[in-house]
């Protein structure tokens, strides 16, 4: 085991003797928040000879201040949070269920704006290890109290607020073994005026039971509350980009401002008029200083322009990104919006969309359902058994199942053409077009209607 190992070891044994031997709450919180800042990932020990991130300026434990600053303040960054919910929200889901069921669900998405508050919980919990959502309702009682019994129906439900994992600190857990719900939060501090928060008029902290938060973890499949932030696996690289980006723009301000440097001609002569050279020293500074003069007079000297060739950033940011998209699972052309082609983009394309359904139907639908049945449980929605449903993201335009059809036909004519037998059945063709299939006619049933035509003639 490495020095760097032990050094970590000791770092948690001494906050877990601490952690046991303070009672305070503030304590209690900031040790947990120290732990899991040093569980978190760190450095992976890839060369035994060089602290690569020390070398590299990489920090070597990240916070949710790291995360929340990357995503706020990088466009990339910003990009691979957002990308996926924007996506997979691009239409909400539909509730599949009795209609008295429907019409309350239905209620809440109008009056509460219940799809757009789980979207804005989705993108919070991809910035932290976690988030969650306030559920504000009308029982009377103060917010650290827990929420006994039922409420009094869709009414009760006063607002969702989706807050940061900063916003939402874990004060108490439940460390009874034996409890159903050993391990998880119980008590949880909600803090205004803090990294995540957006009202600058308020700046309050309150004490929130877990009975009224809704949590949301992507990662979290150990059934903790405690994700995996969507920066973590990739913030390396994107502190990489950062430093390309802005070298490349430092190094094309300094390129272009032009440095001048004055050869003497006559090194010995020049020295003798000493006065001269200290009123050439005054009138460049001033030069320098006022970018409207375009002109000065240099006694007995040879003016040069400095200029270097910058090296083009091109290829290590290409190296940064695909890191990135490896990363995040977003391709590198969808991530920046660049197109490289049509057939490359489509393809891309396509593997986003299909990443994205497979969170809509895994992480997006138990976010959905979690919320539903937070309002089922405390009698916000009546029981029932229902279905979060959600459109097909893969499926075909209009016009790109029309192409198939017309390829199709055209691969029939070939075939007719040459005496083999056709690829594709007329349903086949249909079916691939978006059109309904032809109804089928029942076994004995062709020319009845022709028949009753005639014995209606010869009547």
């Amino acid at each position: 085991m490495t020095d760097t190992n032990n050094e970590k070891l000791e770092q948690l044994h001494a906050m877990a003797a601490e952690l046991l031997s303070t009672n305070t709450q503030n304590s209690d919180s900031d040790l947990r928040r120290r732990m899991g800042q040093i569980l978190s990932g760190g450095y992976d020990f890839a060369d035994t000879l060089h602290n690569i991130y020390l070398d590299y300026g990489y920090p070597d434990q990240l916070t949710f201040s790291n995360f929340w600053n990357m995503y706020r303040r990088f466009g990339i960054a910003k990009s691979v949070i957002e990308l996926p919910v924007d996506t997979g929200w691009i239409t909400p889901p539909t509730v599949d269920s009795n209609e008295a069921f429907v019409r309350d669900v239905d209620k809440l998405v109008e009056r509460v704006n219940m799809w757009r508050r789980i979207k804005g919980l989705d993108v919070r919990q991809r910035v932290g290890r976690y988030a969650g959502m306030f559920m504000r309702v009308r029982d009377g009682k103060k917010p650290s109290e827990p929420i006994d019994g039922k409420l009094s129906g869709e009414s009760a439900l006063m607002d969702m607020i989706p807050l940061y994992e900063s916003q939402l600190e874990v004060v108490e857990s439940n460390d009874d073994a034996m409890s159903e719900n050993f391990g998880q939060p119980v008590m949880l501090q909600y803090s205004q005026s803090i990294e995540g928060d957006r009202n600058e008029e308020t700046n309050n902290t309150i004490n929130i039971h877990a009975s009224r938060i809704v949590f949301a973890a992507e990662g979290a499949d150990d059934g903790w509350i405690y994700g995996i932030p969507a920066l973590e696996p990739v913030f390396n690289s994107l502190m990489d980009l950062r430093k390309i980006i802005g070298g490349a723009g430092e190094g094309f301000y300094k390129n272009a401002s032009q440095n001048i440097v004055f050869d003497l001609k006559d090194s010995a002569s020049a020295m003798s008029y000493k006065d001269k050279l200290d009123d050439f020293n005054d009138q460049y500074d001033e030069f320098s200083r006022n970018r409207f003069r375009r002109a000065m007079w240099t006694p007995g000297m040879e003016a040069k322009t400095l200029s270097s060739t910058m090296i083009s950033p091109k290829e290590p940011f290409s190296v940064a990104l695909n890191d990135v998209a490896a990363g995040s699972k977003i391709g590198a052309t969808i991530l920046i919006g660049q197109q490289t082609g049509r057939l490359a983009s489509t393809e891309d394309s396509r593997q986003h969309l299909s990443v994205v359904q497979s969170r809509r139907e895994n992480f997006m639908t138990e976010l959905s359902r979690d919320v539903i049945d937070w309002c089922i449980e405390f009698g916000v929605l009546p029981s029932a058994e229902y279905e979060i449903v959600w459109d097909d993201l893969l499926a075909r335009s209009e016009s790109e199942k029309l192409d198939n059809a017309d390829k199709m036909a055209s691969i029939n004519e070939r075939q007719f053409k040459s005496g083999g037998d056709l690829a594709f059945s007329g349903e086949e063709i249909r079916e691939a077009g978006g059109f309904e299939a032809e109804p089928e006619e029942e076994p004995g049933s062709e020319g009845i209607d022709d028949l009753d035509v005639v014995d209606a003639e010869e009547d």
